[in-house]
């Protein structure tokens, strides 16, 4: 059941689709996303809260958190059965919140960096070589 749950919002997430409600949880929540100098806008980002980049990765990941100033924010990294490998509650975010993330110490491999506030819930892969 689990892995259908993260599959579904694995499969929202990454195409660039609203959430459905969630049987636990408030519907997700769509964001403006203003795309960072120097950093080129990809199809499909508008409407997101969480960025990852850059994708593929060796292990230093920034995210960049939108419009969720205010807020408590839950950030997860799990891998791909679901195990949490990383942790941390954000918060006094400000509109636009970035952040680096050193997973260089994970294993080459495939990764969901999910995040979780009031209203929303995105999930989005990240690819660690």
């Amino acid at each position: 059941m689990m892995q259908r749950y993260l599959l579904t919002l694995l499969i929202g997430a990454c195409l660039g689709l609203g959430l459905a409600p969630l049987q636990s949880a408030a519907p997700a929540a769509a964001a403006v996303v203003r795309h960072r100098p120097g950093q080129p806008g990809k199809p499909g980002d508008e409407g997101k809260t969480l960025l990852v980049y850059p994708n593929p990765s060796t292990g230093i990941v920034h995210l960049t958190i939108n419009n969720l100033q205010g807020k408590k924010v839950e950030l997860s990294v799990l891998n791909v059965i679901g195990t949490v490998m990383y942790r941390e509650t954000l918060t006094e975010l400000n509109d636009r919140y970035t952040k680096m993330l050193d997973l260089s110490k994970f294993a080459n491999g495939l990764y969901y960096v999910r995040l979780e506030a009031e209203n929303t819930s995105q999930m989005c892969k990240l690819v660690i070589r």
